[in-house]
This record gives structure tokens, sequence and C-alpha cells, in this order.
């Protein structure tokens, strides 16, 4: 017989059945201790995360934009004026693209040449916007007298100091931010991208380290030149032009492109280190090398030690060729000018050294790549005598 007891025994084991079982749901659905740690760090670390990336984002905003350049705001610029000097200047086009310049390439180039359409100088130009990318702009070339001038040919070439003032067109590349311009007589070795992002100044330009006279009076040479192109700049300097003709000796000393941008801008221009980015062929055939290497002070004994061809030469950006009176490396050396000229080794009678050798063939090098670039041969030498009269530097033969 079922007794009272034992309903109220299993009622109680009921009871205690149905609380187990909703103390297990009650467990299973609390977090523990661990759970309850990662969701209160989750609830920090979220933050903390958050900062991160911003400050992450907010320095990478801040880094200079030099890689994200819009390159197309800038450009390397050489001018012609005959056949001869529109070879050097697609050389130094040729140069430009092989070393890898991410910068614009503009050619000045007579407006006479137009409608030359089947000659050698045609074919120059059509290869260089072909082949380089480079950007014909037409001008008017700037004689020594400030006027309009006739470009030379191949067999008849221009002066270069005569109508060297046509250098100022440049500025007239209003298009461009910013400009480097490069005389064309020389050996471009390594490209100068990164003059393009200096502080914003109308001219920077490297002292002539090879002048006289005390260091501070140097002049700025316009071998290389970065500008800030402005349509004010050369009705600026053919003003003053016309003021220094009205000197009656003016005749007798005509001014050029250094001199005009030398007055404008000598006490304003930022100052750009010729080391690395102006040397001199004729660095090779000196013996004293202190005004190169920066402390004109020294005595030549201390700066010999320091002197290395190779590291001097590894270091430069270009070569510009300058041995007054040996002619220019597109005309050949004349034996007996080339035996005045050359380095002299410390002056060694025999042998050869590292000076002599790198200046042999950085002229070596240039007639080659003339060749090869332009298809043009180099001028036949010149009888040496005769040449060094006519260039002022005597004729008698000793």
């Amino acid at each position: 017989m079922v007794t009272d007891k034992y309903w109220e025994d299993d009622e109680l084991q009921d009871r205690l059945y149905h609380a187990r079982k909703d103390e297990e749901r009650r467990q299973r659905f609390r977090p523990s201790r661990s759970e309850f740690r990662w969701t209160l760090s989750r609830t920090k670390t979220i933050p903390l995360i958050i900062g991160l990336l911003f400050t992450i984002w907010w320095l990478l905003s801040s880094i200079p934009r030099s890689t994200r350049l819009d390159w197309s705001r800038f450009a390397y610029s050489q001018y012609a004026t005959d056949t001869q000097s529109l070879c050097n200047a697609l050389m130094v086009f040729a140069s430009l693209h092989k070393l890898g310049s991410k910068a614009d390439r503009v050619l000045l180039y007579p407006e006479q040449w137009t409608y030359r359409k089947d000659t050698k100088t045609a074919w120059l130009m059509e290869t260089a916007r072909k082949h380089y990318g480079v950007k014909l702009e037409p001008i008017q070339l700037i004689s020594a007298d400030g006027k309009p001038a006739t470009p030379g040919t191949l067999a008849a070439p221009d002066s270069d100091w005569n109508l060297s003032l046509t250098k100022l067109r440049v500025f007239d590349l209003i298009q461009y931010a910013r400009v480097i311009h490069l005389d064309s007589d020389i050996t471009l070795l390594q490209h100068m991208d990164e003059l393009f992002i200096l502080p914003s100044t109308p001219v920077a330009m490297p002292r002539a380290y090879w002048s006289h006279g005390p260091y501070s009076n140097w002049e700025l040479t316009s071998l290389v030149m970065v500008i800030e192109p402005s349509t004010h700049e050369v009705p600026a300097m053919m003003k003053i032009l016309r003021e220094w003709q009205k000197d009656p000796s003016y005749a007798q000393s005509n001014k050029y492109d250094m001199d005009l941008l030398n007055n404008r801008f000598g006490g304003s221009a930022m100052v750009l280190p010729h080391r690395p980015y102006t040397m001199l062929s004729a660095e090779f055939r000196s013996h004293n090398h202190t005004t190169y290497l920066g402390n004109p002070h020294a005595h030549p004994l201390d700066q010999r030690a320091i002197w290395n061809a190779d590291a001097a030469l590894s270091e430069a950006k270009l070569v510009h060729f300058s041995d007054w009176p040996l002619p220019k490396p597109w005309i050949m050396w004349p034996s007996e000018g080339l035996a005045e000229i050359q380095p002299d080794c410390g002056g060694s009678t025999k042998g050869t050294c590292r000076e002599r050798e790198i200046w042999k063939k950085l002229y070596n090098d240039f007639r080659r790549r003339r060749k090869d670039i332009c298809g043009i041969l180099s001028v036949p030498s010149p009888d040496w005598w005769t040449w060094k009269k006519e260039v002022g530097a005597g004729g008698d033969q000793s």
C-alpha cells in the first residue's frame, strides 16, 4: 500500500531533480572567470587597437610624399643651337633614360628647325622624342648682343658662347614647377632627381670651385641650374643686358649667361655643393685638389693623402669637359695637344696613373657614345698651333 510518506519522498526527488536541471542550465549560460577576463580584456584592447591604427595612419600621412611625387611637374632641360649641341643634348637625355630618371625631358630647339624634315637635325630630334620621351619646345635663340639669332649647322656650328644666353629660355617653361638645366658638354654619371624636392627657391646653383681668389667671392656656375620657371625672368635679365650695352666698353667684354645669372641671383640663390654636382675633367690634371675637396685653406700636401681619383669619380654626378685650350671632346685631339694637356701623373715621364687613365677614358667614352647614339663621327683634329692661337692660348710652336 502506497503511503503518504512515499508520495512526499517522490515529490522531494522531483524537486531535487528539477533543481539540479535548473542549476545545470544556469551554469551553461554563466560565463566562467576566464571567459569574463577575456571579455573584459577585449573591452580594453579594442580602443588600444583603434588608437594604434590611428597613430600608424597619422605617421604615414606625415611622411614626405617624395615617393608619391607627380613627376610630370618636373623636367630636365637641354637647349641646342646647332647639330653638334643637339647631339650632345641627345646624349644627356640618353643617360637620363639609362639612369632611370622619373622627370620629364625637354629640348629647347631653334624655331627654324620646325620645318626641317629630311636632315640629320630632324632625325636627331625624332630620335630624342621617340626613344627617350623628350618633349620638343621651339624657341627663339638669343645672341650675345641680346638679339634673335639663327642656328648653326653640323658643318658650320655656331659659337657656344655666342648663343649661351639662349639658356635663359629655360625660365619660360612655366608648365613645370621646377626644372633642372644641365650644360650639354658633360658626361652624366648619376641622375639628380633628388634636387626636385629642394625647399622652394627661384634658383639653386653650385659655385665655380675652380675660380681664383677668396672662395667667398666664387661666382655661381650655370653648369647646373635648378630653377622655378617664371615668365618675368627673361625680360628682367634682358633689361639688365641692355643697360650693360650702354657702356662704351661693352663691345670688348660681352656678357654671357653666367654674368646675368650672377647679377640677378648672386646674393639670393640657394648654393648647391659642387661635390657631387659639379666636377671638371681638369680636376684629374690638377696637382692641387684642395678647392674641389672642400678645404681651400689646407696645404696641398695635406690634401694629397685624401685625394683619390676613383673615389672622386664614383661620387660625382657629372663631369664637365673643361681642359682649355684642348678642344671639346667632339673634336679629335691634336697629338701635340694631347701630349701637352693630358694629366702628367705628378711629373712622371714614364708609365701612366689613374688620373690619366680616367681622363682619357672620359673623352673616349664620350666619342663612342656620340657615334652610337647620334651616328656622328668626331670632328677631325685641328692644327694644334693654329688652334691655340685662335682660342687665345698663344700659337708659337716651341
